[in-house]
């Protein structure tokens, strides 16, 4: 669908500015030396992943690759593949690109893959990028799990995203390009925590749940007295309309 590939990318670029402009706030700027580094770096892992797995020769030549690096005991032999349809695959082909990282190295100069060979600031960057996205990873596992009651999960799980992207964007040891992606994904979290306003039963749901009840929200510093009564009126007018 042009129509919606063309309204998500102004989103991405309108969230990708705004998130430019909050940071240099702070003083966090970006080189454009470290963007353009950083924008390379997923086209050159998926695209060895792809290669290799299109191709049965340059399969065997990596499959010997990881056997001289690790005998043939390697509980893993393949690269993971960046899949559209799959939520988890970004994670899953940068970790095994970085758990095969010398294999990889050895493997792109040997066979005149030099294109898809990451520089030494790119796998910096690549190190420093899968602690991001392990937090959506924990996240994504939770939600596509079946048998699991989703809603009372939502007002929790947002907090939980918000707080660990705080953490990241305020270490003083990341690059100025994960501190403005973590920016970016911050103001996404932040609007879908903000929808929730509009939506009782994600209130509701979590003060119902024996886990949780209204000391959930009393527990939570981002919530104040005056939330915590706001919470309990919507679940006593609920009550009241409905069963009362």
């Amino acid at each position: 669908d042009e129509a919606k590939e063309a309204h998500d990318h102004e989103v991405v670029k309108s969230v990708h500015d705004q998130a430019i402009k909050t940071a240099r706030k702070v003083n966090i700027i970006m080189p454009k030396s470290q963007k353009l580094k950083a924008l390379r770096l997923f086209p050159k892992v998926a695209g060895l992943a792809c290669k290799v797995h299109d191709s049965t020769t340059l399969q065997e030549e990596f499959e010997k690759t990881v056997i001289y690096k690790h005998g043939k005991d390697s509980q893993k032999w393949h690269l993971d593949q960046c899949v559209p349809t799959c939520s988890n695959s970004n994670f899953a082909c940068l970790c095994t690109h970085l758990h095969f990282k010398e294999e990889v190295r050895l493997f792109t100069t040997q066979n005149n893959l030099l294109d898809y060979a990451l520089i030494p600031a790119q796998w910096k960057l690549a190190n420093h990028l899968v602690p991001v996205l392990e937090i959506f990873n924990e996240v994504t596992n939770l939600f596509l799990k079946a048998n699991v009651p989703l809603i009372y999960e939502v007002i929790p799980m947002l907090e939980h995203l918000e707080h660990s992207l705080d953490q990241i964007y305020n270490a003083k040891n990341k690059p100025p390009v994960i501190q403005i992606a973590t920016q970016a994904a911050l103001q996404v979290v932040g609007k879908y925590y903000a929808l929730t306003d509009d939506n009782e039963v994600c209130c509701i749901a979590v003060i119902m749940c024996p886990e949780k009840m209204l000391k959930w929200f009393k527990k939570n510093l981002d919530w104040h007295k005056k939330d915590h009564m706001e919470a309990k009126q919507i679940v006593q007018q609920c009550w009241d309309e409905s069963y009362a």
